[in-house]
């Protein structure tokens, strides 16, 4: 069984003390939806900023065409509906329970005020907010000079970052389906399964129900994709925020 976060241990809030994070806690809503569930819809007031406790969350748009895109795939221990909160805006973005999932919602007053009044809550949201804004511009990029396998495989690598790291054989669960990611990466279902196929075929990962596991993560490294004979695998190097 997943285990359920607490306050405490988002990332926003790991700088309070106990003392500090009973009266914010208090304050809380908890809220508890089911897989497919829509959470909130584009357009609907921006008064609240909610944190995911267990499950996933995705974020999605559609056009006037009824293309749904997907932005994001939110874990446990991220925030979202925060952008609305701190412009004062509607919410631009629907969200939808990927799986079950918990949640806790946040009166945007109140997390206006832990930001005037708790500098270690402030620094925390202005570090995310800065790794959106890179992550936006390695999007923009990818879908601008990247081919849809070379965004797979950097969605992939991603991803196993994201989940714990990059060793041989680790296995990525619960991923979303071809469809889902199609819409992360920029392409289509038939596309993503097609390339998914090749990358087994060449015994990058292998692939199951509901889980992927990779064999070579070296191969997911963009210049992989550009070479008969991939490189040897090395750590990527940090990036200086």
């Amino acid at each position: 069984m997943t285990e359920t976060l607490g306050l405490g241990d988002l990332d926003w809030f790991a700088g309070l003390t106990p003392w500090d994070l009973a009266p914010i806690e208090a304050a809380l809503r908890r809220r508890q939806f089911d897989q497919g569930q829509l959470i909130l819809e584009r357009g609907d007031p921006g008064d609240t900023v909610l944190f995911v406790l267990s499950g996933r969350v995705l974020a999605v748009h559609w056009t006037q065409a009824g293309r749904e895109i997907v932005y994001s795939d939110i874990g446990p221990g991220c925030a979202c509906g925060e952008l609305s909160v701190l412009s004062g805006s509607p919410r631009s973005l629907s969200l939808y329970a990927r799986s079950a999932c918990t949640l806790f919602e946040m009166p945007g007053a109140l997390l206006l005020e832990l930001i005037g009044t708790h500098p270690s809550v402030r620094q925390a949201i202005m570090g995310h907010l800065v790794r959106q804004i890179h992550g936006l511009t390695d999007r923009v990029h990818a879908l601008i000079s990247l081919s849809v396998e070379e965004r797979l495989r950097a969605y992939l690598l991603r991803i196993a970052l994201e989940r714990g790291g990059l060793e041989r054989g680790r296995v990525l669960r619960d991923l979303p389906t071809h469809a889902e990611i199609a819409n992360i990466v920029g392409a289509n279902r038939e596309a993503i399964s097609r390339n998914l196929a090749k990358l087994g075929r060449e015994g990058v990962i292998e692939s199951g129900r509901r889980f992927l596991r990779i064999l070579r993560p070296e191969a997911l490294f963009p210049q992989a994709a550009e070479t008969a004979a991939p490189p040897a695998f090395s750590p990527p190097e940090a990036r200086p925020e």
